[in-house]
């Protein structure tokens, strides 16, 4: 899981910065720094509940304590998810903004996936849900760093 701190970290830095840089007349600011805090609220929420799940998978965990555990981190994307969705983006990052939104639900499906492979647990899908997870968490990286350089990039030039 954590790759999924990384993400929620990447994520965090990223849009603190552009709070910083936003240029534009005042009203355009402030709805671009109240983009950023939102943004920023929603994954500070979410890096604290990964965080607190995270700790509970272990080499000693059951697959059903880990199936809970996947369960408890899924609910957590969801609610990132929403916290996004709820957001009124500038208009500038309307698109950048649903690919975060995209990537972010597109990690919770394979969260799922990886779930309901751990119901009927034996060595071949514990194996498949932990490659599901791995493969997962490196592709939201990559989607995530491809949404946060796009809405830097359109903020950043404003």
């Amino acid at each position: 899981m954590s790759g999924a701190l990384r993400l929620a970290a990447m994520l965090l830095i990223a849009l603190a910065a552009l709070a910083l840089g936003a240029c534009g007349g005042d009203d355009e600011r402030k709805a671009t720094n109240e983009y950023v805090r939102q943004v920023n609220n929603a994954q500070n929420e979410f890096a604290q509940t990964v965080t607190t799940v995270s700790e509970r998978i272990t080499q000693k965990s059951s697959s059903s304590q880990d199936r809970k555990t996947l369960q408890e981190f899924q609910t957590a994307i969801d609610d990132v998810v929403a916290d996004l969705r709820a957001i009124e983006e500038p208009d500038a990052v309307t698109s950048e903004h649903a690919q975060l939104v995209k990537a972010m639900s597109g990690f919770g499906a394979e969260i799922r996936k990886a779930t309901r492979a751990l119901r009927n647990p034996d060595t071949d899908t514990i194996a498949d849900a932990q490659r599901t997870i791995q493969g997962a968490t490196q592709t939201v990286n990559v989607r995530i760093d491809q949404a946060i350089a796009a809405i830097n990039s359109k903020l950043g030039q404003k």
